[in-house]
């Protein structure tokens, strides 16, 4: 049968024509099979693509992407399993490893968080011990030597805001309260001579309290014991600490100094004639017995200091 139509661009072929009018191709050549593998009955022409257009389904692009795919396969197994058994390493899998040849590839950092432990608070700086070989309360002091051998002694502490005196003249009780931010500290010393010669004793001005860096001496506006010309003189009671007995014996306590209302002048041997009393100071009313001291200085320039508590 004669051909009708172009076997290349599918044109209708005039009657008698050897060459396409369009594109030129012989008429009436043989057609070639597209692969060996293609089926010996040919296709139908009337079945072309439209003019103009390529023709399409052929299986070689899928091959040759078919192969391309297999030889990446090949070379990745090649590389991540085969290569590190033979040479006795492995090698990660994940790009930017320390093994991996890339130097394009980047490395994962992994950022470890260390608990930051807390800023201990400053603590502040704690104050020297201004006396750190002091006696404790009840311990001995002991001051002189041979005929004029002594002893001192801080026995006892008591504090309070206010305390009251006894006026011997009209048997009255007179309060007396400490100004604001201050109490009172009753300090009790005793003194005693343990050789056989009178020796002067240490007085009221010769103690002194320590606490915070601050020294205090004993209140001046107490009223101390009568030494009126015309009476007997008497002693002068605080009524909170009337019945407080002395170190040695049963008598009770009073004002440092004095005996029954009589100001001693000397200190004259033997723990009977003692003297025995307290003395009244003023201090904040943040200090406690455990901060403060107590000093006493004797004839020689002897010191002697108590610790309160």
């Amino acid at each position: 049968m004669k051909q009708k139509f172009c076997t290349l661009c599918g044109a209708e072929l005039p009657e008698g024509v050897k060459f396409c009018e369009r594109c030129g191709t012989a008429v009436d050549v043989p057609q070639v099979p597209a692969s060996p593998s293609a089926s010996s009955t040919a296709p139908d022409v009337t079945t072309s693509p439209l003019p103009g257009s390529a023709k399409k389904g052929s299986p070689l692009p899928k091959i040759i992407a078919g192969i391309v795919i297999v030889l990446v396969i090949l070379a990745v197994t090649v590389y991540f399993l085969v290569l590190p058994q033979m040479s006795g390493t492995s090698l990660p899998i994940l790009p930017g490893g320390a093994n991996n040849p890339v130097t394009t590839s980047t490395t994962a950092v992994v950022i470890v968080a260390t608990p930051v432990s807390a800023v201990p608070a400053t603590s502040p700086t704690p104050v020297p011990d201004p006396f750190p070989h002091a006696l404790q309360v009840k311990d001995g002091f002991p001051f002189g030597s041979g005929k004029v051998a002594s002893e001192a002694n801080i026995y006892r502490v008591w504090m309070n805001d206010s305390y009251s005196w006894h006026n011997d003249f009209d048997n009255f009780y007179y309060p007396d309260k400490a100004k604001p931010g201050y109490k009172f500290l009753f300090v009790f010393l005793n003194v005693y001579n343990k050789g056989d010669t009178r020796v002067w004793p240490p007085t009221a001005g010769n103690v002194k309290v320590f606490y915070n860096g601050q020294s205090y001496s004993s209140a001046p506006n107490h009223f101390l014991p009568d030494k009126s010309s015309d009476r007997k003189a008497t002693a002068i009671e605080v009524k909170e600490v009337q019945y407080f007995s002395k170190l040695f014996g049963s008598e009770y306590v009073e004002d440092y100094g004095y005996s029954h209302g009589t100001q001693y002048a000397y200190l004259y041997p033997g723990k009977s004639n003692a003297i025995d009393g307290y003395l009244i100071f003023q201090v904040p009313v943040s200090l406690t017995p455990d901060k403060a001291y107590a000093q006493v200085e004797f004839n020689g320039n002897e010191v002697g200091v108590w610790k309160l508590g």
